[in-house]
C-alpha cells in the first residue's frame, strides 16, 4: 500500500547504511544525500558511529520516530526489523532491498 509516509517522508532511516557504495545500503544513502533529501536522515549500522557524514545508530531502539525505512540487510532480520519499526517507532513506509 502506498501512503504519504512513503511518498512524502519527513524522515528516513537507512538500515544497513554503509560507507561502501558497492553495497545497496551505501548506494541508497549516497543517492539520498546527492538528491539533497530535505528531511531528517538516519542510519542504522552497529559497526559505525557515522556513515557518509550521517550519525549512525547502533540499533533501532535508539532511533527517534521515523516515517520511512529503507532496509538493506539480510532477509533473516527483515521481519523483526519491520515489527520493531512499525510498533515502536511509528514507521509507516517501508522499502526493502534484500535477498
Amino acid at each position: 500500500m502506498i501512503n504519504d509516509k512513503l511518498l512524502f517522508p519527513k524522515s528516513i532511516v537507512v538500515i544497513g547504511g554503509s560507507n561502501d557504495l558497492r553495497k545497496p545500503g551505501g548506494k541508497v544513502l549516497k543517492n539520498l544525500l546527492d538528491g539533497k533529501f530535505k528531511g531528517e536522515l538516519y542510519v542504522i549500522n552497529p559497526k559505525e558511529t557515522e556513515v557518509q557524514g550521517v550519525k549512525s545508530y547502533g540499533n533501532i531502539i535508539e532511533l527517534p520516530f521515523v516515517d520511512t525505512a529503507i532496509i538493506a540487510i539480510a532477509s533473516k532480520y527483515i521481519l523483526e526489523t519491520v515489527e520493531v519499526l512499525a510498533h515502536k517507532k511509528n514507521t509507516r513506509g517501508f522499502i526493502i532491498l534484500s535477498a
